[in-house]
């Protein structure tokens, strides 16, 4: 039974759930999306019962923002809502545990390189379908009479438009473009330990074509702070003060980039092909925060991502389209669990991006290390602009990270 549980097809099975949810509800819409999830919890709990695996896996910072986020829907004016979703981002959280238990952190990349090659390359087959059909194609079971705004569509059918962002089996450029990152920072540091293995060199192709044709700013500034990390981690291992000074003036270096982008913000969106108010993110931000203003020590109950069915959550709508995330996970925490969850959810992350700076910046630094930091560091990024770490891969992938970190440490 064990082996059965840790074959590599179903690891693989599912962190593709994980990694494409979004393809599995336009599918088999939300109702069948459900069954699906539910099939890889039960594996997730039949891997921690099998395996004897109690809550002591988890680290010590990250135990009191599990907390606060379970009695959350006790104080919430959607309390149903936010218990069924709190009960999927704790089933979320088990898979990660789960997936550390069955498999060691280097196989694991791994296998997540092979579910996210299948992904991207299911998406690149997808997008070009759909471009020689000459019609977008928007989800299973949706209504969409001529006229349905192409912003709903699944697939727009742009792929031959070499200017047009693609959207991928996932239906989203963002979200494509960041599982484009995630292949691309596993395949790099495995290209570095076997060069001349072709899978690996079709991994950093794959992924760096769909990163291109995303036009993500998001994920584009996530793998330049990559390599800035990266590069850090390296200069770090080295001896001598010159090592210590080019850290520094890296450093300088960047905080001047940050405080012009600050002073010149029109400017530096124009050059990651932005509007000034960062594609209407700043007018969500204006409105969570009239939201946070009234309840911002405890938030009004954790959900992750906002449920389409509950009127609480019409908080802002872009061309009549309702939106469902902040946009930002600091300030979805702030809205849903306030300031307290705030604080608890940024301990919990410093702790483990400091325990995977440390293992990086060894003289005998692992290659999980290097990914492990990497990682780390897309979700920081990803952080400011995207709200994906309070839901599927997001906070399974930080689950992942931080009980491997304590792991690392023990040992």
């Amino acid at each position: 039974m064990k082996r059965i549980l840790a074959s590599e097809t179903l690891i693989i099975a599912v962190l593709t759930v994980l990694f494409a949810g979004d393809f599995y509800r336009n599918l088999f819409t939300v109702a069948g999306w459900v069954v699906i999830a539910l099939a890889a919890s039960a594996w997730a709990i039949s891997i921690l019962v099998t395996r004897s695996v109690n809550w002591r896996v988890l680290p010590r910072t990250f135990i009191p923002i599990l907390s606060w986020i379970a009695i959350s829907p006790t104080w919430s004016p959607y309390a149903l809502s936010s218990v069924g979703l709190t009960m999927g981002f704790l089933l979320t959280v088990g898979i990660g545990v789960a997936l550390t238990v069955v498999q060691p952190l280097q196989l694991l990349y791994r296998r997540a390189a092979s579910a996210l090659r299948t992904i991207l390359g299911a998406s690149i087959v997808f997008e070009v379908a759909v471009a020689l059909s000459g019609t977008p194609l928007y989800p299973v079971g949706m209504n969409a009479p001529a006229g349905t705004s192409i912003e709903l569509a699944w697939c727009r059918g742009w792929f031959f438009e070499p200017t047009a962002r693609i959207q991928g089996i996932v239906g989203n450029a963002n979200l494509l473009g960041a599982l484009s990152v995630l292949l691309l920072t596993i395949a790099l540091v495995r290209l570095a330990e076997r060069p001349r293995r072709p899978i690996i060199i079709f991994d950093v192709a794959l992924s760096a074509f769909v990163f291109a044709r995303t036009g993500s700013s998001t994920v584009l500034l996530a793998f330049v702070a990559v390599v800035a990390v990266w590069t850090f981690a390296w200069l770090a291992r080295r001896p001598g003060q010159i090592a210590k000074w080019t850290i520094g003036a890296v450093m300088a270096a960047g905080l001047g980039a940050v405080a012009y982008a600050l002073t010149h913000w029109p400017t530096f969106a124009a050059l990651l092909g932005k509007s000034a108010d960062m594609t209407h993110r700043f007018d969500i931000w204006s409105a969570v925060s009239e939201r946070i203003a009234v309840r911002p020590i405890t938030g009004f109950g954790f959900v992750g991502w906002w449920p389409t069915w509950e009127g609480w959550f019409s908080i802002h709508a872009i061309r009549n389209i309702r939106v469902s995330q902040a946009h930002n996970v600091w300030l979805d925490l702030a809205m849903q669990v306030g300031f307290i969850g705030v604080a608890l959810f940024a301990v919990a992350l410093a702790v483990l991006v400091w325990r995977w700076w440390r293992r990086s910046s060894l003289p005998n630094a692992t290659h999980s290390a290097l990914i492990s930091v990497a990682l780390a560091t897309i979700i920081l990024v990803q952080s400011l602009t995207e709200s994906r770490a309070l839901s599927e891969w997001g906070i399974a992938l930080v689950t992942v990270l931080a009980v491997s970190a304590k792991r690392s440490v023990e040992d």
